[in-house]
């Protein structure tokens, strides 16, 4: 048998992830004042959360509600919550303080949808989708810089210090629903998502096709930007990009930093919308710099395939990556049962008695299991024993400890190794949205609303995360 053979068969049998997560405590009543808030954007530093933009209502157009970015589901506070206390001590500031030379900012940070990113002190926000101060429905093609440690000062005193802020309009940054992230190389890339003009109510009017009214463009990119301070804000440059119609054609989808023999990259998981049948996306790609994008083409996620919290953690000594999807939303489940992953059923039209798109809201928690051997990537995908408390974790962030040492540098890549054999508190889920997709009596067997009818709120949940290392030999 040959050494990529014998590699192959060694994964295998160990494809078991070597942990188990728990997140079934609640650990709320902690954070008393704490905003209900999903689809924000978020940074920490020295123990504060700072929580910007997002929606303060559920999915939209589910349940009944509107399926309008309404101005009065958005966030329009900016919030810090002190955990270095007990109770954590919240603050917020509105909006409203930001001077007029930065109106731009303000539209921007009320939207929802964003593509960030932390880079040490620093929060870059791009893009968004909302209702800017002339009443127009746009995707914002703005990019903000926020320096943390000052703008957490002014909040916590009850103002917003402007010279902590520090923005550009560029067409370049124009995106909701995408992610951006900064590599060793230095440079920060923006990926994919779309760019929404009008209103959702238009664009149903318009059976969902663009029209005068409104319209979607995908990004259908990977940007690859650098992006430098001066006096007069900031200075986007587009220095390459990569295209695929095909596989780029994404938004909503999970981004994660991965470590590999090619050093510290990213992934891209899930998202949606395929063109012809209105589903999830299913091969990752994975990205490092130097390189072009490579699409699995081996491998099919079936699990939490929507923008959801992520557990990331680097086994140094066996050369494994473990990304950890918690919720949000599926297109097939685990049956413990079978040991399958049956496909969600899709059934009718928006308009028929019963109607279910095939992407359902989930409990379940994945773990996507990555290795490397004899020049081959292998990725296994399995449940994990235990599933969250509620239908929650869409558009949530996972909020790793700083007790747990990291893998890598300046990521939140948790090193494995540091569990030390225990059961160690990893970080929270915070925020998202929490489903109810089950009709009365709200239990698993009980029959599911209609796609479109699901009752939603942001969640009122925040949960501690556990880690508990399993030997499966």
């Amino acid at each position: 048998m040959n050494l990529a053979r014998l590699a192959l068969f060694a994964v295998l049998a160990h494809s078991h992830p070597p942990f188990t997560v728990d997140a079934s405590e609640d650990a709320a009543a902690e954070f008393p004042g704490a905003p209900r808030v999903q689809s924000f954007s978020f940074a920490q530093w020295k123990g504060r959360w700072v929580i910007i933009g997002g929606r303060t209502a559920g999915y939209h157009s589910v349940g009944g509600g509107s399926a309008e970015f309404l101005p009065t589901d958005a966030n329009r506070q900016i919030w810090v919550l002190d955990t270095t206390q007990r109770p954590v001590r919240t603050y917020h500031v509105s909006l409203d303080l930001l001077p007029s030379a930065l109106a731009d900012v303000k539209d921007q940070w009320s939207a929802a949808g964003h593509a960030y990113f932390q880079d040490n002190s620093r929060l870059y926000i791009c893009g968004g989708y909302g209702q800017d101060h002339r009443g127009k429905w746009v995707t914002f093609p703005i990019i903000s810089q926020i320096d943390l440690p000052e703008l957490i000062d002014g909040v916590t005193n009850g103002r917003v210090p402007a010279r902590s802020i520090a923005y550009t309009t560029s067409p370049l940054v124009q995106s909701a629903g995408g992610e951006l992230v900064k590599l060793p190389d230095g440079y920060f890339y923006l990926v994919m998502g779309h760019s929404f003009e009008g209103s959702y109510t238009s664009f149903e009017a318009q059976n969902e096709h663009n029209g005068a009214q409104a319209a979607q463009i995908y990004l259908n990119e990977i940007r690859k930007l650098k992006i430098t301070s001066h006096s007069a804000g900031l200075i986007v440059t587009l220095t390459d990009k990569f295209t695929d119609e095909a596989e780029f054609h994404r938004r909503d989808f999970n981004l994660a930093r991965v470590l590999s023999p090619q050093g510290l990259g990213f992934a891209v998981y899930g998202g949606v919308f395929t063109p012809e049948t209105q589903l999830d996306y299913d091969k990752p790609i994975y990205y490092y710099p130097g390189s072009h994008p490579v699409v699995d083409s081996e491998f099919r996620q079936k699990l939490n395939t929507y923008s959801a919290a992520k557990l990331l953690l680097y086994d140094r000594a066996a050369g494994a990556m473990y990304t950890t999807f918690f919720g949000g939303i599926s297109r097939h489940f685990w049956d413990r049962a079978t040991g399958q992953f049956p496909e969600n059923p899709k059934v009718g039209t928006k308009v028929s008695p019963t109607y279910f798109d095939g992407l359902e809201w989930t409990d379940q928690i994945s773990i996507v299991q990555q290795t490397w051997a004899a020049g081959k990537t292998t990725t296994v995908e399995s449940a994990n024993p235990s599933a969250l408390p509620a239908y929650l974790g869409a558009d949530a962030v996972f909020i790793p400890s700083p007790e747990i040492a990291r893998a890598h540098p300046d990521t939140d890549i948790l090193d494995l190794a540091a569990l030390r054999g225990t059961k160690a508190f990893v970080g929270y889920i915070y925020g998202g949205i929490r489903a109810f997709p089950r009709r009365f009596p709200y239990t698993k067997s009980a029959a599911l609303y209609n796609s479109g009818a699901v009752p939603t709120q942001p969640s009122d949940l925040i949960l501690k995360v556990y880690a508990t290392p399993v030997n499966h030999r």
